[in-house]
């Protein structure tokens, strides 16, 4: 069976292939001719090449409490019927940020294959604790370009919105999650274990990537909104109910207190 090469435009992922050498020689040259004639794409790759986002602060405790062995336990599950599974890059323990990326990402959005990160993930914190911790490490790895090629659409945020919030049991209306100059680009479940988290991202123009993120509490609480730093983001969290909520992004610590009064459900 031929192989099939992922044409222009590129993924964030397939850049970062090229910069680690684990890339075809066919898709190496695919690339490079499009880099040639696009600004835009080697503006891209060039961010990308710089490790802009902070992938050894995030991941360096992780990589302690989930051994190389395991990762490539979990990457070797997700790539099981595709294509085999890459080369260890030379970087590092011999795990690419490429690796490092897919496996984190599946470790959560997944929440089984071989290999999972849970052990260790937000140790000696209540569970509330933790499933802003592995929020973080999610949000940690968006970028403007996430949201690049996503689709504009009104009516399909609005049935993101009544689906995440049917399974939350909480009402989900568009008027009370706009925020102020800050652009709503979707609504998705994610779950870990059997905890569902959703997650409503946004788009700030001068802060970008925002996420405000919902999951359940075993029992009735209200707590006042708090706040806290994880992975160089602010966070705004509180309870109400028998649910826990979170604001996070790179906007200041003020401006996400006045965001997150607005978000918040009662």
């Amino acid at each position: 069976m031929t192989q099939q090469h992922p044409a222009p435009p590129f993924s964030d992922e397939t850049l970062v292939a090229y910069l680690d050498n684990e890339i075809s020689a066919e898709q190496r040259r695919q690339i490079e001719e499009q880099v040639s004639r696009d600004p835009r794409l080697a503006a891209r790759l060039a961010h990308l090449d710089s490790a802009s986002l902070p992938f050894g602060a995030a991941y360096a405790g992780l990589l302690e409490q989930a051994p190389v062995a395991r990762l490539k336990a979990g990457l070797a599950t997700l790539y099981a019927g595709s294509s085999p599974l890459p080369a260890a890059s030379a970087r590092g323990n011999g795990v690419s940020r490429r690796q490092l990326i897919a496996a984190a990402i599946a470790c959560l959005a997944v929440g089984g294959v071989a290999g999972r990160l849970s052990a260790g993930l937000g140790e000696g914190e209540a569970p509330e604790g933790n499933w802003r911790g592995l929020v973080a490490q999610y949000m940690s790895l968006y970028t403007n370009e996430t949201f690049a090629d996503m689709p504009e659409s009104m009516a399909l945020q609005h049935r993101q919105l009544r689906t995440i919030g049917a399974k939350l049991g909480l009402a989900l209306e568009p008027s009370r999650l706009s925020l102020p100059g800050i652009e709503l680009k979707f609504a998705r479940m994610l779950r870990y274990d059997s905890q569902p988290i959703a997650q409503i991202a946004y788009l700030d123009p001068s802060h970008g990537p925002l996420a405000f993120c919902i999951t359940t509490a075993d029992r009735a609480v209200n707590r006042g909104a708090q706040s806290e730093v994880r992975l160089e983001m602010n966070v705004v969290y509180w309870s109400a109910q028998k649910h826990h909520f979170m604001l996070i992004g790179h906007n200041p610590a003020a401006e996400m207190r006045t965001l997150a009064q607005k978000l918040m459900l009662g």
